[in-house]
């Protein structure tokens, strides 16, 4: 391969993805692995920062095969949110990271709001992960250097650099935004000195270079660019609105998946026209490391995706699932019964997945099916909300994307689930292509955010029409789902958990 690059990096809550893309935006190369995380406790959910640089090493050598490093222009990162990471100064993590779903702090919540007159808007909030940190191991609090984000730590590692972005520090719920630094009242009160936290900067800024250590780890070019970075999340649908139309949906199925709905004019600060669910978009593969050995062999054998060869097993399955219905909220949820991010009892970090209606007869095919159904069902339940909320509100088009948009057999489940017609993105990660506008923007070939997205490429394609015989089975389903929900709200809480 001949030509300029951006290479980008985005630390997920299931997987880390490294994809090399053209300096015209067209991605070139991609890589990506699982990562490991542990749940020693129900509704834990650690991960190792260390196991992640490993893995992006990997994948930054598989990406740049075939190419001279130095025509690369410059390195992003991006990542999960609200995930505190604590490092030495040698850039060592010195815990595990407490991932954003992570529900061991539910109570301290409450606690922080409460003390520093601060509230803390989310049951995944930050501050209160790093106050139980300090009071279960004070040690690692007084070790830090400094706390970063997800997106931080990788960035560090490549090019030593320990400070965030203006746009994720927010997240934490630990920032002034308004006066741009950190609430040092919430610091205080958990017990971060002041100079632990990191600086925040644009999230186009160049801040560093590519150091010869991570040269030699990695095969990159020192003094190769790298930007502060930013979430994954946010940047990723500020990509897919630039293809969006009046009247569309856009479908994120990611690990926490969201539905937007496009009114006149609109953005994402409409708070009434979207949802954002909770991990729901990681059964799949909770689904698959936990059931599905049998398959993960037979998929390496041969040489295909596992979830390639699970949707072909599901596509047996008659819609509906032969009367099996999962309700997906492995990790808690932040959209409980369908409510969009402007509606009270929305988050409810008690509630849990459900198999319901599970008989001898049913394979883990059937549960697989059924997982797709579930959370497909609750995106429909957000539809509802939405329309209720913005009266006449009405598509004519679905759009997926993210990684679960990959899968055909997802996308007809959504067509006939909602009775509409379903496509998705050429380039579906759209975070990753986010990233490089913004490394474009920080190296100066573009102005602005706005003028490099307009030089993307990335069509709406492969179509998909209802199956006008599946739509009163989903219709039926769903339904029963609705009731299931609404039911069911009474049990998921503290007392019942």
């Amino acid at each position: 391969m001949v030509g300029k690059y951006f290479l980008t990096v985005d630390v997920g809550t299931s997987v880390t993805k490294t994809v090399l893309y053209e300096d015209s935006f067209k991605a070139v190369a991609s890589a990506s692995e699982e990562n490991l995380s542990a749940h020693t406790k129900a509704c834990w959910f650690e991960e190792y920062p260390e196991q992640w640089w490993d893995s992006v090493k990997r994948e930054i050598r598989k990406v740049t095969e075939g190419i001279d490093p130095k025509d690369i222009l410059g390195v992003g990162t991006c990542a999960q949110m609200h995930a505190p990471i604590l490092v030495d100064r040698d850039g060592n993590a010195l815990y595990p990271c407490l991932s954003w779903p992570d529900k061991r702090t539910i109570q301290l919540v409450d606690e922080v709001s409460r003390e520093t007159g601060v509230p803390q808007p989310y049951f995944t909030s930050t501050a209160p992960k790093i106050l139980w940190i300090n009071r279960e191991s004070p040690e690692i609090i007084e070790k830090t250097y400094k706390m970063l984000l997800p997106k931080d730590f990788i960035r560090m590692k490549l090019s030593d650099t320990f400070c965030t972005c203006t746009s994720d520090a927010p997240g934490t719920a630990m920032y002034d935004t308004d006066n741009q630094t950190w609430n040092w009242k919430i610091a205080d009160y958990i017990g971060l000195d002041h100079d632990k936290l990191p600086e925040a900067y644009p999230e186009d800024k160049v801040v560093g270079a590519i150091t010869e250590k991570a040269a030699k780890e990695t095969g990159l070019h020192a003094g190769t660019p790298v930007i502060t970075g930013t979430s994954d999340f946010g940047i990723g649908r500020r990509v897919e609105r630039s293809v969006l139309e009046q009247g569309n949906i856009l479908l994120y199925l990611g690990t926490g998946p969201g539905i937007w709905w496009v009114s006149s004019g609109d953005s994402f600060s409409r708070r009434s026209s979207l949802c954002i669910l909770g991990v729901a978009g990681t059964m799949p593969q909770w689904f698959k490391n936990t059931f599905c050995q049998e398959d993960i062999a037979r998929a390496e054998e041969q040489g295909v995706n596992v979830f390639e060869l699970l949707d072909s097993e599901a596509e047996k399955i008659e819609p509906g699932s032969e009367g099996l219905i999962v309700l997906p909220h492995l990790m808690g949820e932040r959209a409980y019964g369908g409510r969009t991010i402007s509606e009270e009892g929305r988050l409810n970090p008690f509630a849990r997945a459900v198999f319901f209606g599970l008989c001898m007869g049913h394979t883990r095919y059937h549960m697989f099916r059924a997982v797709c159904e579930g959370i497909t069902y609750h995106l429909r339940l957000c539809w509802e909300h939405i329309q209720a909320a913005n009266p006449g509100s009405s598509s004519d088009l679905i759009i997926a994307t993210g990684g679960g948009a990959k899968s055909r057999l997802w996308r007809h489940i959504i067509a006939d689930t909602f009775n509409l017609p379903v496509c998705r993105l050429s380039q579906l990660e759209t975070s990753t292509l986010g990233l490089a506008c913004l490394t474009a923007v920080g190296i100066g070939m573009y102005k602005d955010f706005d003028e490099a997205v307009s030089k993307v490429e990335n069509p709406k394609i492969d179509k998909i029409q209802p199956n006008p015989s599946n739509i009163t089975r989903y219709n039926e389903m769903f339904e029963v789902y609705k009731r299931l929900e609404m039911d069911l709200e009474s049990f998921f809480q503290p007392t019942s958990n």
